[in-house]
């Protein structure tokens, strides 16, 4: 009679196993990292993407209606676990290489504070020509001085 009882309950636990098995073995794959990591990764695909409407500007800043779309596309195909060279390649073929950013063409750090340092300077070259202009007296001519 004890063997009658235990029955039900060992096939109700292989049940519960054989269940746990299949849903480990058909489950979908875990996203790729933490939501901290997948974000880091979402805004570095969108910096390395220019919007294809006007190459100027890269997906992670430009405000096209194409540009929020492929910021959308990003975030869920990093969440499906995609690698970044797959989603880089998949905006190449279709927009071609011009998408990507080149670092060679991006500008230095620098580089803004050349047309401001060009200006300061031309101001103070003016001030400074102004200054020795109205130190120095205006000659006067000598056929003017003997009337």
């Amino acid at each position: 009679m004890s063997i009658m009882r235990c029955w039900p309950r060992r096939a109700a636990a292989r049940a519960v196993l054989i269940g746990l098995a299949l849903s480990l073995l058909f489950a979908p794959p875990a996203p790729a990292g933490t939501p901290a990591e997948q974000q880091v990764r979402v805004r570095r695909i969108e910096d390395a993407v220019l919007a294809p409407c006007c190459y100027a500007e890269p997906v992670s800043i430009h405000q096209s209606e194409i540009a929020v779309k492929m910021r959308i596309e990003i975030a869920k195909w990093v969440a499906e676990g995609r690698t970044d060279r797959e989603i880089l390649d998949t905006y190449v073929q279709r927009y071609g290489a011009r998408v990507l950013v080149d670092p060679r063409t991006r500008p230095a750090s620098w580089t803004p504070w050349v047309p401001w340092s060009v200006a300061v300077l031309a101001v103070v070259f003016g001030f400074w020509l102004l200054r020795r202009w109205r130190a120095k007296p205006l000659p006067v001519p000598s056929s003017m001085s003997a009337r």
